[in-house]
């Protein structure tokens, strides 16, 4: 990022139309030198194997076969497998059974105007565990509820284009967050690298999903198995990026692009599915929605009462000490939770807001 964007973070080198600069040769040079690196650590301390050994595993039984290897077992991902299942992390925190997924990396080669098609490089779409089967994404179908939170009342779920997000502070009501409830159409779902690699088609992910069902040391595990898959697509993009040197970096919209309109874009974040909606009037941004991976996965009950994600994945969990309920801990850090994004805990009868 910084070689492209001169610095990290708050790089400013975006813009409608394309990116500041075009790549040098030298830029290829440094990056390609950066993501090697990466990839010699990956594979001498995470998973103690070749990245393409590793990407080649595709079953449950290859993987706890592959396990029992020294080099693999003395691995970060060994160290991981072994004390998550010794203390049950595999056993707790299964939450909801559909899995979103926007797509994730979007494939230059096939994405264009009118951009409707998300031409991403694994596929995006609603993955539901119970029957194995991928279901097409349409953002369509995405709308939030409000119904708990503390938010001025409207009836149901709505669509982010004509959404509302007014403060209405309620005390002394059953509403009890700062969160919104996003849906998939009624679905409660979950996101993140475990739902990306799930619609993307990792075969050694889904048989985990299909062995033992969603669980916390499952999410985990798919973090660490989506570094491999985001190494190679790295090495991917900068030989595809060589061949484009010379080429534009910056296409000029049209003089009125920005003037009226509406659009909507949608990137797989380091948490899952990130959304915006965006309007525009007389040339001034009129609405502007935004659904992050982790209000997804944080949302509150809807207007019909089912619970969000993470609620549904700490209901009747047993806690070996209520005092120090690190089972908690350890299902809702499976997500790797947003601070800015809206986390709240509620504990010993007093509200704590962590984030807003």
């Amino acid at each position: 990022m910084a070689i492209f964007g001169g610095q990290w973070p708050h790089s400013s080198y975006m813009l409608p139309g394309g990116v500041t600069r075009g790549a040098s040769s030298r830029d290829l040079i440094d990056c390609q030198d950066i993501v090697d690196q990466a990839i010699e650590w990956y594979e001498r301390d995470a998973i103690g194997d070749s990245l393409d050994n590793w990407l080649a595993l595709d079953s449950s039984d290859a993987f706890f076969g592959w396990l029992e290897a020294d080099a693999h077992a003395a691995s970060a991902i060994g160290l991981l497998t072994r004390f998550s299942r010794a203390i049950g992390l595999q056993k707790i925190g299964g939450g909801a059974r559909h899995f979103l997924s926007a797509g994730a990396w979007h494939d230059p080669q096939r994405w264009a105007p009118p951009y409707t098609d998300g031409a991403t490089l694994m596929p995006a779409g609603i993955y539901h565990a119970d029957e194995a089967r991928l279901e097409a994404f349409d953002q369509l179908r995405v709308n939030e509820h409000v119904r708990h939170a503390w938010y001025r009342p409207y009836p149901g779920g709505r669509h982010p284009f004509i959404g509302e997000t007014v403060p209405d502070y309620q005390p002394d009501t059953d509403r009890y967050t700062w969160a919104k409830a996003p849906r998939y159409g009624d679905l409660v779902v979950e996101t993140g690298p475990l739902a990306e690699l799930l619609a993307g088609g990792d075969a050694l992910v889904a048989s985990l999903l299909a062995l033992e069902g969603p669980n916390t040391w499952l999410r985990q595990f798919a973090r660490l198995r989506r570094t491999a898959h985001t190494l190679h697509w790295m090495k991917h993009h900068l030989a595809e990026l060589a061949g484009q040197i010379g080429t534009p970096h910056y296409l000029p919209p049209p003089a009125d692009a920005f003037q009226n309109g509406e659009g909507y874009g949608f990137v797989q974040a380091a948490r899952g599915t990130l959304g915006h909606w965006i309007q525009v009037e007389d040339g001034r941004i009129s609405r502007y929605q935004i659904v992050t991976p982790t209000a997804w996965n944080a949302s509150p009950k809807d207007s019909a009462g089912r619970h969000g994600h993470w609620e549904e994945s700490v209901i009747g969990v047993e806690l070996a000490d209520p005092a120090d309920p690190v089972e908690i801990g350890h299902i809702v850090r499976s997500h790797d939770p947003c601070l800015v994004c809206t986390v709240h805990f509620v504990g010993s009868g007093e509200r704590h807001r962590y984030g807003v």
